[in-house]
C-alpha cells in the first residue's frame, strides 16, 4: 500500500465511544457531529450509486460488444448496427452519473474542510471510534482524486467503444470499464472500515 493511503491501514482499537457523552454537553461539538453524520451518509450513498452505475455500465458495454461483434461477422451492417445507438445513449447516461458523483463528493470535501475550521482545536476529538475529523477529510480527498480519474476513464470508454474496429478493441474497452483501476477493491475496503467506524 502506498504512503498516501497509510493513514487508513486497518488497526485493532479500543472502543473510544466512552468519550462521546462529552460531545453532548458542547453545542459546537454536537453541531459538528450532526453535520459530520450527514456528510458521511452522503459519502456512503454516493458510493452505493457508483457501484450500481458500475454494474449497469458493465452490462451495457457487453451489450455493445455483442452487437458490434455480430456486425463483424456480417458484411451488411458495417461497423454500426442499427440498434447500437440505444445502448450507447444509455451508457452516456450512466457515465453522467459518475461525473455527478465526483462533483457531489468534491462538494462534500469542501464542507468537511469548512467543518474542520469550524471545529478548531476540537477537530482532534474522536467523534466515533478512531477517526479524527482530519482523517475524514483525508479519506474524502483521496476519494475525490479516485472518482475524478475513474470518471475520465468511463467517459473515454463511452465515447470510443462504439467506434471500435476490432474484437480486440471491444474487449479492451469492456475490460477497462469492468475492472476499474482507481475506484477499486481498496476503496471498497475503506468504505467497509468507515461503516465499522461509525457503527453505533
Amino acid at each position: 500500500m502506498n504512503q498516501s493511503n497509510s493513514f487508513l491501514t486497518p488497526v485493532r482499537y479500543v472502543d473510544s465511544r466512552a468519550k462521546s457523552p462529552a460531545i453532548k454537553h458542547d453545542a459546537n461539538l454536537a453541531s459538528c457531529k450532526a453535520k459530520l453524520e450527514v456528510l458521511v451518509t452522503d459519502l456512503q450513498n454516493n458510493y452505493a450509486k457508483w457501484q450500481m452505475a458500475q454494474q449497469r455500465g458493465t452490462s451495457l458495454c457487453y451489450a455493445i460488444e455483442a452487437k458490434k461483434t455480430r456486425c463483424y461477422d456480417s458484411a451488411e451492417c458495417g461497423y454500426y448496427p442499427e440498434d447500437l445507438h440505444k445502448s450507447c445513449d444509455k451508457l452516456a447516461i450512466i457515465t453522467s452519473i459518475f461525473v455527478d458523483i465526483f462533483t457531489n463528493t468534491r462538494e462534500i470535501l469542501r464542507q468537511l474542510r469548512a467543518l474542520t475550521l469550524l471545529a478548531g482545536i476540537t477537530s482532534n476529538v474522536l467523534f466515533y471510534r478512531t477517526w479524527k475529523l482530519t482523517e475524514f477529510v483525508s479519506f474524502t480527498e483521496e476519494l475525490v482524486k479516485r472518482y475524478k480519474k475513474e470518471s475520465l476513464v468511463k467517459q473515454h470508454v463511452m465515447r470510443t467503444i462504439a467506434h471500435s474496429t476490432s474484437r480486440a478493441q471491444l474487449m479492451a474497452y469492456t475490460t477497462e470499464w469492468e475492472f476499474p483501476e482507481h475506484v477499486d477493491a481498496y476503496v471498497n475496503l475503506v468504505f467497509l472500515l468507515l461503516a465499522e467506524e461509525i457503527k453505533s
